[in-house]
């Protein structure tokens, strides 16, 4: 770092209430981890702004230095975010105001906001948002980048639930951007992620949705193809008010895993259903009549969704990657089964879309609706008997595996690995984006997920 760099640094500290954080800082280590504690981000200093104030001087700073600007809400997907230009660091968990309209059904979230808390908030007004699996994502980076819910069937991505964003655009502007106003800047943000000014807050749709029939049946992994044969043929005759996901789990012999799951390996089916216990039993008899060794399924208040995929509640080490499918056949299964069990991965999922996911509106955003059918995501820990070499090479030679059903889509927020922006956004869609990032970030400052630059 230069000490032009150093001096200005130090007085953007004096410019904001949040901290600065530079390599000298005795803290600089553990503040620069992503969630993935095997991603290496490597910026010049890393800001923690307490308000959008802070977060314009922090913008107004990197335009005037020629300086990358990244973010870390929850930190979540990290692993996509390029290091090769000078690139400061904005870690927004100080940023955690909430605020409920319970009558006109919407939340207002800061962009350090987590889904639990979230849930909990909208809960005690007997509503939710659409949030998915991990109680410890970023709200907005969720969002942002499309946002799989428990209820995607239902009522669609949640990025196409955002009314409002209030963002800083690289010239240094506070602005809010709706439908009527920065209606290309509010097009793009939903769905194509924080490529295109730093997001402060977000205000979401919400759903008066108290309680889902939902939870897990577990079967030893030896019934795997039993399961997910039974399960692949189940979704086809399920309502949109149906979610459900297919999934492989080889748990670690670990003292945080359950003792009656620890060291094991399962086959899962887990769904969430809106209705009542009666239609939703009515629903899952199918697979219920498999017998499962463990079952949890029943009704449960929407603050609890993010419970269901026991996702960790605590960072971890990790390599992990995933794609949409075309199909989830027989063969797929049996490909998946044959390269997945007794490997070093631990999870692999199959998630059924379709339905509202599939319904695309004039009115949504840069992510108007996802066509395929399932999409899957798979991962191992990286550690000392499993390197990042290593356990990056189990999930490629299993994904490799699955090339015949790979779409050649992908979906943002499941794209761990750097790839072409183009897999993700549709062709239209795509020159769209790149147009509107030349119009609002024109010297690419702006970096969040996968580099969308007007000259690619």
């Amino acid at each position: 770092m230069s000490t032009f760099l150093a001096d200005e640094l130090t007085g953007l500290q004096t410019q904001i209430a949040g901290d600065v954080i530079t390599p000298t800082d005795v803290r600089w280590d553990h503040a620069r981890q992503a969630w993935n504690l095997d991603v290496d981000q490597r910026p010049v200093a890393i800001v923690y702004p307490e308000s959008a104030d802070d977060v314009v001087a922090a913008v107004r700073f990197a335009t005037a230095n020629a300086v990358c600007i990244a973010f870390n809400g929850g930190g979540h997907n990290a692993g996509t975010i390029s290091w090769d230009r000078p690139t400061l660091l904005i870690k927004t968990e100080h940023m955690r105001a909430i605020t409920i309209d319970p009558d006109r059904r919407r939340a207002r979230v800061e962009a350090g906001v987590l889904a639990k808390p979230l849930a909990q908030a909208a809960g005690a007004h007997g509503l939710t948002f659409l949030e998915g699996t991990s109680p410890n994502v970023g709200v907005v980076g969720y969002a942002l980048g499309g946002g799989l819910s428990w209820m995607v069937r239902k009522f669609g991505l949640c990025c196409n639930t955002i009314l409002s964003v209030e963002v800083v655009t690289a010239d240094g502007r506070l602005v809010r951007a709706d439908h009527a106003t920065e209606p290309d800047l509010f097009w793009a943000l939903r769905g194509g992620s924080g490529n295109f000014g730093a997001v402060t807050a977000i205000e979401l749709e919400l759903f008066p949705i108290a309680e889902v029939y939902g939870g897990a049946l577990f079967w030893p992994i030896e019934r795997a193809e039993e399961v997910l044969l039974a399960w692949r043929s189940w979704v086809d005759t399920v309502p949109d008010e149906c979610f459900s996901l297919g999934r492989l789990l080889q748990f670690p012999d670990a003292a945080e895993i359950p003792q009656e799951m620890r060291g094991r390996s399962f086959v899962l089916f887990e769904t969430a259903i809106i209705g009542d216990a009666e239609f939703g039993a009515s629903l899952i008899a199918p697979m219920r009549a498999l017998g499962p060794e463990i079952d949890t399924i029943e009704m449960m208040p929407t603050t609890e969704l993010t419970r269901i995929n026991m996702d960790p509640n605590a960072p971890v080490a990790y390599a992990g990657d995933g794609f949409l499918m075309t199909d989830f056949t027989a063969k797929a299964i049996t490909t998946t089964i044959d390269l997945f069990v007794g490997s070093p991965l631990v999870h692999i999922e199959f998630r059924h879309l379709g339905g509202a996911a599939a319904r695309r509106s004039e009115s949504h955003g840069a992510l108007s609706s996802i066509d395929d059918p399932f999409i899957t995501f798979t991962f191992g820990l990286v550690s000392a008997a499993n390197s990042h070499d290593d356990t990056t090479h189990q999930v490629n030679r299993l994904l490799d595996g699955l090339r015949e059903w790979n779409s050649g889509h992908r979906y943002l927020n499941f794209a761990e690995t750097p790839v072409d922006p183009r897999s993700i956004f549709t062709d239209g869609n795509y020159d769209r984006l790149r147009q509107i990032k030349a119009q609002y970030d024109p010297h690419g400052i702006f970096q969040a997920n996968h580099r969308l630059s007007q000259d690619q």
